[in-house]
């Protein structure tokens, strides 16, 4: 009875608040969202904007100054705060793994191999959390963020004016992905401006700068990158669940049926 309570409660401040009270802030036109489905490469793009508009090397606490994530709680505080980089630019790029909605306008979608994905959040969740999820769960949405499909076609299927970003295009060609991300929100940048900006935000110094700030007994959100490391989780079965879930995702996203 009491979590009906909590729910009704939730709702009823949220009808008061208005319909997208629970975004933490208020949407603005010159936003573009950086959009995707958790461990999808979101925090790499952050990191390469952060550190090119910048213009020089964040240390990891500065991210949310020039790129917050709006599922942070501090980096709401800079969105809120007028002084802050952030509110001295435009465009402003803001993170985001919510569904997509129609207050969203502008948005880069980031978008992964659902399996590796999917790999990477069994890890990273399972590390970090005292609730340990299992993959089938993960597969079939059975977490907050719910199915990865529904995430990936609700972006791809929106109104919303969109540049879709493929992590195995931002890996293989980072500074061509990058320009095209700058390109997209009518940026301009040098080419060494971009290349400072890739190798300020290469994982060997992401993953250096989470040791520094949390040491090494934190387990990394910054784990491996690279693609097809699903392989190393997902049994026949739950690749089976996978394409059952996840085909129509797939498709959309342009990894095809059934690849391998």
């Amino acid at each position: 009875m009491s979590t009906v309570f909590t729910k009704v409660r939730r709702m009823l401040r949220q009808w008061l608040k208005g319909p997208h009270a629970d975004l933490g802030f208020r949407p603005q036109p010159d936003f573009y969202y950086l959009a995707s489905f958790p461990k999808s490469g979101n925090t790499w793009v952050r990191f390469l904007l952060a550190n090119l508009l910048a213009g020089r090397e964040l240390e990891l606490q500065g991210f949310g100054r020039y790129v917050p994530d709006s599922h942070i709680k501090g980096d709401l505080a800079y969105m809120a705060d007028p002084t802050t980089p952030f509110n001295q630019m435009r465009p402003r790029f803001v993170k985001t793994h919510l569904h997509y909605r129609p207050i969203f306008r502008r948005a880069i979608y980031i978008v992964r191999d659902g399996r590796d994905a999917m790999t990477s959040f069994y890890h990273w969740r399972n590390r970090r959390s005292g609730k340990p999820v299992s993959l089938r769960e993960i597969i079939v949405g059975e977490t907050y963020w719910g199915r990865w499909s529904d995430h990936v076609l609700g972006w791809l299927n929106s109104d919303c004016k969109l540049l879709v970003v493929r992590y195995e295009d931002l890996y293989a060609d980072t500074a061509g992905q990058l320009r095209r991300i700058l390109d997209f929100c009518h940026l301009q940048a040098s080419e060494e401006q971009i290349a400072a900006a890739v190798a300020a935000s290469s994982f060997e110094r992401m993953r250096a700068k989470e040791k520094a700030a949390q040491g090494a007994e934190t387990p990394l959100f910054v784990r491996k990158g690279g693609s097809g490391d699903w392989r190393n989780l997902f049994s026949p079965a739950d690749e089976e669940l996978f394409w059952q879930y996840h085909r129509a995702g797939m498709i959309a996203a342009g990894y095809g049926d059934r690849v391998s």
